[in-house]
């Protein structure tokens, strides 16, 4: 049965949005965001000549994904053979003879490991103009996954490694793929990323920061979500959690509990720093309530930091919780289920501030 290739992510249209320099692409599974970067990464091999990286977090990820990189590409492109051998991807013109030997003016792209890329920083990359993070976000589900330490940085000096910004390098696109897993990760807090709240000329579901060439995309495509939820598969997901994930796009360990919109009447508390940024707590003591802001009040003079890292001669290093009452009493409330948060993001550092607190 031919499939309506229209209803899968269309990787142009986010192009049109050139002043992107990172794109962070979220979508249900199976809409086509890695086949559509694999698509894209060959076609400019194929037209220009220019090289792809292909990343993933450990040796066993990649190890996992890349032999069968190519196989549900091939058919995309019935001129032409391919390859994989130690690391890299080869691409070329299917020859006459078929024993006839691989050059590297055959190699289109590169895989990297995150975890390792540090070991390939004088290793130059003339020619990669397209860098995929596949699989960015993890599932947190799933205990045995973790993010590397400081990944955010990771994905920057490998970026640095590759495109060596200011040397004349051509211009290098990341894209960060990944499936609707939680907004509470590494790269939302460092990259201060939001979903997207409105769609574009193209019907795409767009947000771009307010000051740095980062594009956020969630994949929607009503097409794609009713073919799927039409499958025995949709039958089976109906009505459940996993169907709002798979279907529906919603991110599927983010739930709405203890998200509210801080009350008018609430009074400023005490802020605190963590990771770089700045939270305040607001208090309703008639309701029994606190909330957790991005609001704060600049003038009020008590400001907790919770990591060496974030404090400064303007803040009270927090050493031990029962001695510093205000943030007690945030912790108290905390475990008697009276915080609140504003976001989603907000509740997710909170929940590694309070696992961090509660061990001093």
């Amino acid at each position: 049965m031919a499939i309506d290739k229209s209803i899968f992510w269309n990787i142009n249209e986010t192009l049109t949005h050139s002043e992107g320099l990172f794109f962070v692409i979220t979508g249900t599974r199976g809409c086509g965001k890695s086949f559509g970067c694999k698509k894209k990464a060959i076609e400019n091999f194929i037209k220009k000549g220019e090289q792809f990286g292909y990343i993933r977090r450990y040796e066993k990820d990649l190890d996992e994904a890349y032999k069968e990189f190519f196989r549900d590409i091939v058919d995309e492109f019935r001129d032409y053979e391919f390859k994989i051998e130690g690391r890299k991807f080869y691409c070329r013109i299917k020859p006459e003879d078929e024993k006839e030997k691989w050059t590297d003016d055959e190699v289109c792209g590169y895989a990297f490991v995150l975890s390792t890329a540090s070991n390939k920083k004088s290793i130059p990359y003339p020619k990669i103009t397209m860098l995929i993070y596949d699989e960015f976000m993890l599932d947190k589900v799933n205990s045995n996954q973790r993010y590397i330490p400081n990944e955010p940085i990771s994905l920057l000096n490998l970026y640095e490694t590759v495109a060596r910004p200011g040397t004349g390098h051509p211009r290098v696109v990341l894209f960060m793929l990944g499936n609707n897993t939680s907004v509470n990760n590494p790269f939302w807090y460092f990259f201060d990323l939001q979903l997207p709240t409105k769609q574009d000329k193209n019907g795409k579901w767009i947000w771009k920061h307010p000051t740095k060439p980062i594009i956020v995309e969630n994949a929607i495509n009503p097409a794609f979500i009713e073919a799927k939820r039409a499958t025995e598969f949709g039958a089976i997901t109906a009505g459940t959690s996993y169907d709002a994930y798979s279907m529906d796009n919603k991110f599927i360990n983010d739930t709405d509990t203890f998200i509210e919109k801080r009350s008018p009447i609430a009074r400023f508390y005490f802020s605190f720093i963590y990771k770089n940024k700045k939270y305040g707590v607001w208090a309703d003591f008639l309701a029994g309530l606190m909330w957790v802001s991005e609001k704060v009040d600049p003038g009020y003079p008590l400001v907790y930091s919770l990591t060496m890292q974030d404090h400064s001669p303007n803040t009270l290093f927090l050493k031990n919780r029962s001695t510093a009452t205000p943030f007690r009493k945030f912790i108290d409330a905390y475990q008697n289920g009276c915080v609140r948060f504003e976001s989603q993001m907000i509740k997710g550092a909170c929940y590694e501030i309070i696992k961090m607190v509660m061990n001093l």
